[in-house]
């Protein structure tokens, strides 16, 4: 199999050369076209061919969803910029934004021109990858690492020249999925400002994944606060429609209904303490 041979893509059937083709994990090809419609940080050597599909038929909705979130987010700790914000990095100029109140984030670059889709990823992925064969359930094993609030994954490293000054600096952040296990940016650098161009954007990485953990943790009391409020205005209402004798069962299948909606983020509270269905 020569630099000119062609192979058929296993997603279109076009016949392409080497250069314009990548090797599967499963051992089909896969052409340019086609890998411009996955994930642009995903390695095709670590992907099936049913993930490449999976990336296919995800990443356009993935975007749309991401895209809506920022007119939901709400509460307290919730970072959502729709616009995004721009790091130079030596010679890549990197853009991201992210929406705490989901826990997203995105990442683009003019090296992903080509790409049909901005991909999405998700803070609680972002930390180191941890094996898993073909196939096998994505249970999260190791829940306490994702909630460690003082863990911070993106990291930067520094090599200096004969000079001692820094010359080129790698941000990796870690990533737990089957196709992508770090987004990695890495170029040389020139000066101060360089070097902290790598740092501002890992430290503003780790502080929005600390911030997503914070809201996560102020909706789950908030939420334990309007159910016990639930349970006590359904309790009280309960009492009076036994009194009155009225039907007892439809007052407590209205508090069930509600309790439902609170879990679903679809009741907010009111300055007394009040529920309202949004």
């Amino acid at each position: 199999m020569g630099l000119f041979s062609k192979e058929a893509c296993t997603f279109c059937g076009t016949e392409v050369g080497a250069l314009k083709r990548s090797k599967l994990a499963t051992k089909e090809f896969i052409c340019n076209e086609c890998k411009h419609k996955t994930n642009y940080f995903a390695r095709m050597s670590y992907t099936s061919k049913d993930n490449a599909q999976l990336m296919m038929d995800n990443l356009g909705q993935e975007a749309a969803d991401f895209e809506a979130s920022f007119d939901a987010a709400e509460g307290r700790f919730a970072r959502a910029e729709r616009s995004f914000n721009t790091w130079d990095l030596g010679s890549k100029r990197v853009h991201y934004r992210c929406n705490t109140t989901i826990g997203a984030f995105q990442i683009n670059m003019s090296e992903m021109s080509r790409y049909e889709h901005i991909p999405v990823f998700w803070f609680e992925k972002m930390m180191p990858y941890e094996f898993r064969s073909e196939g096998e359930s994505e249970f999260f094993t190791r829940r306490s690492e994702i909630t460690n609030p003082n863990a911070e994954y993106v990291q930067v490293e520094e090599s200096k020249g004969d000079d001692g000054k820094v010359n080129r600096c790698v941000l990796t952040i870690p990533y737990d999925d089957i196709c992508i296990r770090e987004i990695r940016f890495e170029s040389e650098v020139s000066g101060a400002d360089g070097v902290r161009a790598f740092h501002d954007l890992a430290n503003r990485i780790n502080s929005d994944r600390i911030a997503w953990l914070g809201k996560a943790e102020f909706d789950l009391e908030r939420k334990s606060r309007m159910q016990v409020r639930n349970l006590g205005d359904t309790a009280a209402a309960a009492l009076k429609a036994a009194v009155k004798g009225e039907n007892v069962k439809e007052v407590v299948k209205e508090g069930i209904e509600t309790a439902n909606a609170i879990e679903e983020g679809k009741v907010k509270q009111g300055f007394f303490g009040k529920l309202f269905k949004k």
